[in-house]
Parts: structure tokens; C-alpha cells; sequence
């Protein structure tokens, strides 16, 4: 094999970012449940209702996001029935337009199809980190960072959705055909998406990376996610799927990029994407159609939980 060093800028594109993008799952290191880090872990004297919650699940190597493919089946589902049981006790409405929103939020738990092939292994050693979500619901701006990891240490990558956050009006149907009547539900529109390259062989990198700009099927529902449970450090997620994430605040805050910095991103353009059906067209980037292509039988169960409106 030729050696990472001994390659031009455009063979380390090729050969890192375009499988790294392809998020296609691998077996090349089968990740497990590790002991928690003191440092991260959720406080067992709180009295938020979500501490029950939070004790399931487990911590897992690089502090990637537990999945149903990362952890026990019978875990995941108990993980899964505590958050439905605390949609039902906590009946939060008006939760689209609380200010606490804003914030950097930690993923802990997600069965995202998604979410769930990614954290499951990457291409050439590469794994799943922690995976933050920054909102500031002044802006409208979110973002989902997520931090890609090289078993071996060899490298270090990240991909970054860049997308606006809304309000959306009462009693609209996500794509589940899940109706919001508490006034829960915004609207998330996704700008860009970046994939790229920080780290070659303990050598910071720039410039390596590649751009992918989705569009949203214009027959498909818009994307959104339901808040179906927050507090001062939990949140509760749906999905335009339904799928269920789990979130807890984090101390520190992660920037957004400016305005200025995302008009930049924005200007340059990239390869696009039609999404919003659950399949790609033909046109769209090799990643995108082996992505949805798997997406269908990714998770194999009832994403929703059983969820009630």
C-alpha cells in the first residue's frame, strides 16, 4: 500500500475523505461499552426526571453516541421505553420557542438509521466521536459536529452539518406523519454538509476536504425535529422519522461559524444531493446513495419507540 506520506493532496482526498464520506459500516473494530469518564459523566444525585435515563447509557470508545448496533439489544430497548415513558410524564408543550434551547448539546443516544450506520465503524480504522450539537435559536443557526476518530491514531477527521433552525406553524405532519399539536416542532434546513480532514499523522492539515450541498426532495415533508423533553441539562429529540435522540448540555460552548464564515461556505458551492425520501437519485454523491441505500434496514424495528402524540 502507498504510503500516506508519499501522496498528493488530490490521492489524500481519495483515498480519506471519499470513504470516510461513504459512512458505510465496517467490522474493522467492533466497538463496545468502556467505564464512564468522571469527567463526562451525568451527575447521579440530580433530581431531573432524566436521571434514570441518562444511568442506561453506557459510555462508548472515543465518547461516540450509543446506538442499537454499539450496545446490548435488550439496553437499548430499556434506553427506548425510558424515553417514551418520560414523554408521556413530562406532556412538554410550547417547547419550539424556549430560549434554553440554545446551547451545545452532547449526542448520548440515538437510533437514528443514520447516526446508527456511522457509529457502527467507518472505512480504514476510522470511528465515530463525540458528536455535538450547537444551537442558538436567536440566529436560527445549528450545527451538528461531529468528531471522526482513526483507531491507530493516524488521523483525525470531523464532518459538520451547517443548517437554520424555525419555528414551524402548529398542527404540521413530519414525515412520519406524526402530528405536532404542543407546539414542540422546528423546522431544520440543511445548508451544508463538510467533511474533512484535521489530522494526518500528528500534522494539523487544512484545505482537505469535501462539500456536499443537500436539497430537500420538494415532495417529501420538511425536515424537523420534535423537542419532546427539556431540561437545564437534558434533551429529548425526534426525528422527522421519529427517530429518538438523547442530548445533555455541555459546560463549555462550541462555536457556530459566523455569519461571515458561513457565507463563505456557502459561496463555495459543492456536490449535490437531493434528500427527503429515504432513497437518492442516481445523480447524487456515491455517499449519499450508499447511505440511504442501507437506510431501510439499518435499524430493522420501530424507530418511534411507540411513540403517542
Amino acid at each position: 500500500m502507498r504510503s500516506l506520506v508519499s501522496m498528493t493532496r488530490h490521492q489524500l482526498l481519495h483515498r480519506l475523505i471519499y470513504p470516510l464520506a461513504l459512512l458505510v459500516p465496517t467490522t474493522l473494530m467492533p466497538l463496545s461499552p468502556v467505564p464512564l469518564n468522571p469527567a463526562h459523566a451525568f451527575d447521579a444525585t440530580t433530581t431531573d426526571p432524566a436521571a434514570d435515563l441518562l444511568r442506561l447509557i453506557p459510555a462508548m470508545p472515543f465518547g461516540a453516541p450509543a446506538t442499537r448496533r454499539t450496545i446490548p439489544l435488550d439496553v437499548a430497548e430499556e434506553i427506548e421505553a425510558q424515553v417514551v415513558a418520560l414523554e408521556r410524564q413530562a406532556a412538554c408543550r410550547h417547547l419550539a420557542e424556549d430560549p434554553s434551547l440554545s446551547g451545545t448539546w452532547l449526542l448520548r443516544y440515538t437510533n437514528s438509521p443514520e447516526i446508527t450506520n456511522l457509529a457502527e465503524g467507518l472505512p480504514l480504522g476510522f470511528a465515530l466521536g463525540r458528536t455535538y450539537q450547537p444551537i442558538d435559536i436567536s440566529r436560527g443557526y445549528f450545527e451538528n459536529q461531529g468528531a471522526i476518530e482513526h483507531v491507530l491514531g493516524l488521523a483525525r477527521a470531523s464532518t459538520c452539518v451547517v443548517g437554520d433552525v424555525s419555528v414551524a406553524p402548529a398542527n404540521t405532519r413530519n414525515a412520519a406523519g406524526t402530528l405536532d399539536v404542543a407546539g414542540n416542532r422546528v423546522f431544520v434546513d440543511f445548508r451544508r454538509i463538510v467533511f474533512s480532514i484535521d489530522e494526518l499523522l500528528g500534522q494539523k492539515m487544512s484545505g482537505l476536504r469535501k462539500v456536499v450541498v443537500p436539497r430537500n426532495d420538494p415532495n417529501a415533508a420538511r425536515p424537523s425535529n420534535d423537542i419532546t423533553y427539556l431540561s437545564a441539562g437534558v434533551r429529548l429529540t425526534r426525528g422527522g422519522d421519529d427517530s429518538i435522540f438523547v442530548f445533555t448540555r455541555e459546560a463549555v460552548e462550541r462555536p457556530l461559524l459566523s455569519v461571515d464564515e458561513r457565507e463563505r461556505l456557502f459561496s463555495e458551492g459543492g456536490a449535490g444531493a437531493t434528500t427527503g425520501l429515504g432513497v437518492a437519485e442516481k445523480s447524487a454523491p456515491p455517499e449519499f446513495r450508499k447511505l440511504l441505500g442501507r437506510r431501510q434496514d439499518t435499524v430493522g424495528h420501530d424507530i418511534s419507540g411507540r411513540r403517542t402524540n
